[in-house]
């Protein structure tokens, strides 16, 4: 009983012999050129040349037919007509046309020959295709402006190719932004100009959203930013005066020079009711504090202040928010309205 287990390894088939790589035959070509061709930077209408040095490392000719071409490519077959001979160099000439491409493309050439051992072989170039239609920047800034200034600053769109650029606003700006577009066969110009004196008291900064819209198919459509900050000679801290409590009845509103240099309260208006003014200072100051308190339920009113350094009022909202007027926890508030322009503010 003790034979049968040695009878049976010994009638185990053996492992079948492992399996042997398929041997990849030589490249039968060199390349005389980079690998891939790189382009480099080109023209949404410019047509390029891609130039392939191919070398024969055969030892008999052999003969080349296209197989495949990426977008854009054009080559004349003519080129391919003639066996290439061992030894023989031949450069392969490939026009890139970049018509409806952008951004960073790359392409190849597939040939394919007579030779059983390498049936294609695959020729690569690359390139940046340029946008149609450029601008000189998608975000500007105005800096810092007086409320008696206007300030004017210009986006400069390019279109390349040759062919008319056409520009829309496509947004509304707001009531204290002029904006107009300046018309220029291939370039064009949308012109703001900021309005300070146009602006809502207790508005200081911005981010405005510019919209707009070309003629070309690739480039539809700009979004373009603009920032800006009104420079106050008298900084007011805050720059609204808000009651959220029917408690709180009295608020402070501090009032700092920019430049360090004493001024003086000249006089003080309230526009609206419900809010008084306690005790204003008489003294010169790099600082005063006005004390406010809210007298009614009035939901705003204005705050002029006239002060020695400053050429116009200083005017500041004070408003009083209900409590009893808030949703209730919990509550869906109604959807925003529809706003038909874009642009932030910083209060």
């Amino acid at each position: 009983m003790l034979i049968l287990p040695a009878l049976l390894l010994l009638q185990a088939p053996a492992p079948a012999p492992a399996a042997k790589p398929a041997v990849v035959p030589p490249a039968r070509i060199e390349l005389t050129t980079p690998f891939p061709v790189h382009l480099g930077s080109v023209g949404p209408k410019e047509i390029r040349e891609a130039v392939f040095g191919i070398k024969s490392t055969h030892d008999r000719s052999f003969r080349f037919r296209v197989l495949d071409l990426s977008l854009g490519l054009r080559l004349d077959e003519a080129q391919l007509a003639a066996p290439l001979q061992p030894g023989e160099i031949r450069m392969l000439r490939v026009q890139v046309d970049p018509a409806g491409l952008e951004g960073f493309i790359k392409g190849a050439v597939r040939l394919g020959t007579d030779d059983p051992a390498q049936p294609n072989y695959i020729l690569r170039y690359d390139m940046a295709v340029r946008p149609e239609v450029t601008v000189d920047a998608a975000r500007k800034s105005l800096g810092d402006v007086a409320l008696h200034e206007s300030p004017e600053l210009a986006f400069r769109f390019r279109r390349e190719g040759g062919d008319p650029l056409k520009l829309v606003l496509a947004s509304e700006p707001p009531s204290y932004l002029d904006a107009e577009l300046i018309p220029g066969g291939d370039a064009a110009e949308l012109r703001v100009t900021l309005r300070p004196a146009r602006l809502k008291p207790g508005v200081g900064a911005g981010l405005e959203v510019l919209k707009v819209a070309t003629n070309a198919p690739k480039q539809p459509l700009f979004t373009l930013y603009l920032d800006w900050r009104v420079v106050l000679p008298v900084v007011p801290e805050p720059s609204r005066v808000v009651f959220t409590d029917l408690k709180t009845t009295l608020a402070a509103l501090e009032l700092t020079s920019r430049d360090g240099k004493p001024f003086r309260i000249l006089k003080t208006d309230i526009e609206g009711r419900g809010f008084q003014v306690l005790d204003a200072p008489v003294a010169e100051g790099s600082r005063q504090v006005l004390r406010i308190r809210r007298t009614g339920k009035n939901a705003e009113a204005l705050l002029v202040v006239h002060c020695s350094n400053l050429e116009q009022p200083l005017k500041v909202p004070l408003r009083f928010l209900d409590p009893k007027a808030r949703p209730a926890k919990g509550a869906v508030p109604p959807p925003p309205p529809v706003e038909e322009h874009t642009h932030r503010h910083a209060h």
